[in-house]
């Protein structure tokens, strides 16, 4: 005998059970799908899924603030002007950002691009011999003459017109001693331009972190990413699904279960993009024609978000 999945959550409502129980039954049946011979996608007519965490580039919703913060992050980099820390709350955006002046940069020849991503490392050792191994410069068991090899592949590099670039997300994780080695590259330099432009992103800790070392703050130049308005959160979560339903259909959401998506959300990117794929999936379920704030509220419970 068949049992359908409205039966099984039915059931599931009704006996006592452990949280963490119930909530994997109502996931895998919302997931697995169990009595439906259409899916998500199928049933909203999409060719993607359009709130997924992962931070895909042809996603990045470019609102003022992201435009602002790519276009200064690309001009400083080109002119070798001023090395940068862009920071925020978490699921702002930084990573997303990131990416998307990663993919862009990587399209021109000039530059030597590293995308680092801070380990739990606290030796500014350790640190340095990452850096190195990711532009393929062989290390010394010596520190100081790792810099040495280190300053002569950079000089190299400025002789070939070439502008060495160092993207390092999660820099919340840099211990003073790797932001020490960070100011000391940034010595490396002609009397015109910095021969390794560095590109730090972190949490807002990150900040706090850089302004406490004076002498680093004085020469980078900071970016902060933050909250979207309730205006750009709509236009980033129809952005997307107009990416991932190649404009064949509209955002199922209704007005009320935007502002709901905002106030659990605080607008935080990745936290809206969280909740609006578990509304999504909700409606699908219940085979709803829209979301309306009762089932932004009832996800938002599901994933213990809170006003």
């Amino acid at each position: 005998m068949r049992i359908c999945a409205n039966q099984v959550l039915s059931y599931t409502q009704k006996v006592l059970l452990p949280r963490s129980t119930r909530y994997y039954l109502t996931t895998f049946l919302k997931y697995g799908n169990t009595c439906r011979y259409m899916d998500v996608l199928s049933y909203f007519r999409l060719d993607e899924e359009p709130f997924r965490l992962s931070p895909s580039p042809r996603f990045l919703y470019l609102n003022d603030q992201v435009k602002q913060a790519t276009a200064k992050v690309a001009f400083m980099t080109k002119h070798r002007t001023a090395p940068l820390y862009m920071y925020g709350s978490i699921g702002s955006g930084k990573t997303s950002i990131l990416r998307r002046l990663y993919e862009e940069l990587s399209e021109d020849e000039t530059y030597n691009l590293r995308l680092l991503i801070a380990p739990n490392i606290r030796a500014a050792n350790s640190f340095l011999r990452a850096i190195m191994d990711g532009f393929g410069v062989p290390t010394d068991r010596a520190y100081e003459r790792s810099l040495k090899k280190f300053e002569a592949f950079l000089i190299e590099q400025y002789t070939l017109g070439k502008v060495p670039t160092l993207f390092v997300d999660e820099a919340q994780n840099m211990t003073r001693d790797i932001l020490k080695l960070i100011h000391y590259l940034l010595n490396f330099e002609t009397s015109e331009v910095k021969l390794l432009q560095v590109v730090l992103t972190g949490q807002e800790e990150l900040s706090a972190k850089v302004k406490r070392y004076k002498e680093l703050a004085s020469r980078m130049i900071p970016i902060a990413i933050n909250p979207m308005s309730p205006v750009d959160l709509e236009d980033m979560l129809r952005f997307r699904w107009s990416i991932a339903s190649s404009n064949k259909s509209d955002l199922p959401f209704s007005q009320d279960a935007f502002t709901e998506i905002f106030d659990y959300s605080k607008g935080l990117p990745r936290d809206a993009i969280k909740l609006s794929d578990e509304v999504l999936r909700n409606i699908f379920l219940q085979q709803l024609p829209k979301a309306r704030s009762e089932q932004v509220r009832g996800a938002a419970k599901d994933l213990d978000l809170e006003k």
